[in-house]
């Protein structure tokens, strides 16, 4: 015990657990009138907090389980996920065109969120025990092939935002591990070059959020009009807001999606700058203390895990940010222990679990 207390990064842990007080504040606040919710206002808020406890449960266990016993289960924790990813597109649950969904029973879950987390797993372990390989160009291929056959099975949903986190942890792992600068440009612009072919494959509907991002009046009404909504909100708060539970946008459900993917527009306009102060100055500490964790690790595969959760935490905060204000294209990646989605908020808290189990083990017991 004396051993926890003096390793366990509790300046991460309770970062992590006033993000997610205030997140329940914040999503109370823009769900507390939905229709969704029937007559109780506490609806969002009582089941997310359930998903919070179940998140923290799994990030106990992944405190107190070694990484390097974690390392001999990650093939097989990265084939699991393939066949969930495959069940989706078989049997998975239709929702809005898409299907994201795996039912089992009673319960309902997105695998592509335990797939980011799988895929981390395995690129750490194996990065980790192939380093010495990869100054061959072709060896330094396969963690792309093993991270592309994620991306086709998530793209195949179609989930274009999931594919891009999984790219990003993959980088930002192959860059950890040492991996040739010059490898990475050429990978670069092998991917710059592609986009022209990517484009013929996108759904209709992801064409169009693209163009619209670039002029989102071009469709006001249409494709353009949650952009547009959330502009506005951000910009009514002004300084301090208009109050919790205030917001025009958010209370009179003109800003789409307020629970999820627009979520840090009812930051903005309820609490205003010293809100979205706040909730920036809460991920900077999780970020820097994520990357002095992966820093002080005590040996490759500790940095390597370390560093895929950081890219997992840090894609997901700036690309739905920027996409509420308008400064990046619309792809349905929500904001780490804000939005409402039970997947999604425990595979939050699996990754911070991974980070404090690289810190509290950096020294041997």
């Amino acid at each position: 015990m004396d051993r926890l207390t003096e390793n366990l990064d509790f300046t991460l842990l309770f970062a992590v657990v006033f993000l997610c007080f205030y997140g329940l504040l914040v999503l109370y606040s823009s769900t507390r009138l939905s229709v969704t919710a029937g007559s109780d206002p506490y609806f969002f808020v009582k089941r997310q907090s359930i998903l919070i406890l179940f998140g923290f449960l799994f990030l106990t266990i992944m405190i107190f389980i070694d990484y390097h016993h974690l390392e001999r289960y990650s093939k097989v924790i990265y084939f699991g996920a393939i066949v969930l990813l495959a069940m989706v597109i078989i049997s998975g649950r239709l929702t809005y065109g898409a299907r994201r969904w795996l039912v089992i029973g009673p319960f309902d879950f997105q695998p592509s969120e335990f797939a980011k987390i799988a895929l981390i797993m395995f690129l750490a372990d194996f990065l980790s025990k192939n380093k010495s390989k990869f100054d061959n160009f072709f060896y330094y291929l396969i963690p792309f092939a093993f991270t592309g056959l994620l991306i086709l099975l998530v793209f195949m949903q179609p989930d274009l935002g999931t594919s891009l986190v999984y790219l990003a942890i993959l980088v930002t792992m192959l860059f950890v591990a040492g991996i040739k600068i010059k490898f990475l440009l050429f990978t670069f612009l092998a991917g710059v070059s592609s986009i022209p072919i990517l484009w013929i494959f996108l759904k209709d509907y992801q064409k169009n959020r693209l163009i619209l991002f670039l002029n989102p009046n071009l469709d006001p009404l249409g494709g353009g009009y949650n952009v547009i909504q959330s502009r506005i909100a951000i910009g009514s708060g002004g300084f301090l807001g208009n109050g919790i539970f205030s917001g025009l946008q958010s209370q009179l459900n003109f800003l789409p999606a307020q629970h999820t993917d627009f979520i840090f527009s009812v930051v903005g306009e309820e609490l205003g700058f010293v809100g979205t102060t706040l909730l920036l100055g809460l991920y900077a500490i999780v970020l820097w203390r994520g990357i002095k964790i992966a820093l002080e690790a005590r040996d490759l595969l500790g940095s390597l895990l370390a560093a895929g959760a950081i890219s997992f935490l840090f894609f997901h905060i700036v690309v739905n940010i920027g996409m509420a204000m308008g400064m990046l294209p619309a792809t349905g990646l929500p904001l780490p222990f804000f939005s409402q989605g039970g997947s999604f908020m425990i595979s939050n808290l699996i990754v911070i679990g991974i980070l404090l189990n690289v810190e509290l083990h950096k020294i041997r017991w």
